[in-house]
């Protein structure tokens, strides 16, 4: 009851301040117009969208050559990848308003977003649910949701298929990945994901869905244990990547 009437009181306050102080774009200060929420259209519009081929493998921009300098010498366990856009400016300040300033509406605009994407990837057509890399609960309780959850929300929404945040579980706070090299981020990461569910990914195709894509470490760490677990088959879907050249 008072977890409700905090979100009550909350709720009302925000439109209060609204109505007292103009709205304005989360990121530019500009005015929003009508219709606008949080993020004004000029902001989104800054997102450096992926157009044209792209790697199988892990969804970096392709030049048509066997060897992608993006994925060069890694073995994934998922069967491939789709990434919506280059991890620039644009869309790094978006995530960071979505990670770190609550403005969780961006995570499922993003994933509405990237699940139309992922609707232009014959590969991943038949997929099955959808599934956000979790995060520890600590880090929940920290943050109040999981930025990816909320992604995969709109990436199911896009879809129309369910999405299953429960089956798959972070079991150990791991250190940030930002500052790791590949090989360390693999070794962070190993282990530290469970399939609490098997019976709600076994013999199904599954697409996994994260913020970011740097080396991959993460997702296939996640992709490993749903195949082991009995899944058939595990795309893998991010908001973006930092490409290397």
């Amino acid at each position: 009851m008072l977890v409700k009437s905090y979100a009550v009181l909350k709720t009302l306050g925000s439109a209060l301040l609204d109505f007292v102080f103009p709205p304005f774009c989360s990121l530019c200060r500009e005015g929003l117009s009508d219709g606008e929420r949080i993020v004004c259209e000029a902001c989104w519009a800054k997102v450096a969208l992926l157009s044209g081929p792209q790697c199988p493998r892990c969804g970096a921009p392709s030049t048509g050559d066997d060897r992608c300098p993006n994925c060069a010498g890694r073995d994934y366990r998922f069967s491939g990848a789709c990434v919506l856009a280059s991890f620039d400016e644009g869309a790094q300040a978006l995530i960071h308003l979505l990670k770190y300033r609550e403005k969780t509406s961006v995570g499922v605009r993003f994933g509405r977003m990237l699940g139309e994407a992922v609707k232009a990837d014959p590969r991943m057509s038949g997929v099955d649910r959808v599934l956000p890399v979790p995060l520890h609960r600590s880090r929940v309780r920290e943050r109040g949701y999981n930025q990816s959850d909320l992604i995969a929300r709109g990436v199911g929404e896009a879809l129309g298929r369910p999405v299953e945040a429960r089956a798959l579980a972070r079991t150990r706070a791991t250190r940030t990945q930002t500052e790791l090299s590949g090989k360390e981020r693999a070794q962070n990461v190993s282990g530290a994901f469970i399939v609490r569910r098997p019976e709600r990914v076994a013999g199904l195709r599954l697409l996994l869905v994260d913020d970011v894509f740097t080396t991959g470490a993460t997702l296939d760490a996640c992709a490993g244990v749903l195949l082991d677990a009995g899944a058939v088959e595990v795309f893998v879907a991010a908001v973006a990547s930092p490409f290397r050249k």
